[in-house]
């Protein structure tokens, strides 16, 4: 696509007459001169030189892409118009393969639901006898755990009366021993308070 000089941004009819006069006519002449060129130009500093190559280049890229575009949507058509002409082909074939394979796999649907049927029914009964069975084994757990509890407490009571037992006969041999000690100690008080008497006559 050709544009004209007025096409780019910040280039209004008078601009491009006054860079006509210094040989830049078209926008392919501004890119080829670049900012250097335009910097010549009365009336355009570097920063709007640059502005201006910047809008000449995309004006120019923003062709480029359009006709990518263009190309590629002709290219797409033609594959699509492919992709239908054998789509339409297959479709039958597909069509009868797929009925086929409906079938076999309904069929063998039905198996593996009757076989998961009865897998169920003889995992329902099985849960159901350990259930019974592991009901069983906590009821007898439970009367063993109070048989154990009963001759744990027995046994605890008899031994609590043998500590007592225990208990009041060392307290009988210690109260005896006391006072075996206390006479001996009187004695020796005794003894000690004489010869104490003796010495002081």
């Amino acid at each position: 696509m050709i544009h004209q000089l007025t096409d780019i941004r910040g280039i209004g009819v008078s601009t491009a007459e006054k860079l006509g006069e210094y040989g830049i006519g078209s926008v392919n002449v501004l890119l080829k001169g670049g900012e250097k060129k335009l910097c010549k130009v009365p009336g355009f500093g570097a920063a709007r030189a640059a502005k201006v190559v910047a809008s000449a280049e995309a004006l120019i890229a923003g062709d480029t892409l359009v006709n990518q575009v263009r190309v590629g949507a002709k290219k797409a058509a033609g594959q699509v118009k492919a992709g239908a002409k054998k789509a339409a082909k297959a479709t039958g074939k597909v069509a009868k393969q797929a009925a086929k394979d409906g079938k076999k796999f309904a069929k063998t649907a039905k198996r593996e639901g009757k076989k998961i049927a009865k897998a169920a029914v003889k995992a329902e009964k099985q849960a159901e006898k350990e259930a019974k069975k592991l009901a069983k084994s906590a009821e007898k757990g439970l009367k063993q755990a109070e048989k154990e509890g009963k001759k744990l407490a027995k046994a605890a009571e008899k031994g609590l009366k043998q500590a007592g037992k225990e208990a009041k006969k060392l307290a009988k041999a210690t109260e005896r021993k006391a006072k075996k000690i206390a006479k001996v100690a009187a004695k020796e008080a005794k003894k000690a308070a004489k010869a104490i008497k003796k010495k002081t006559k």
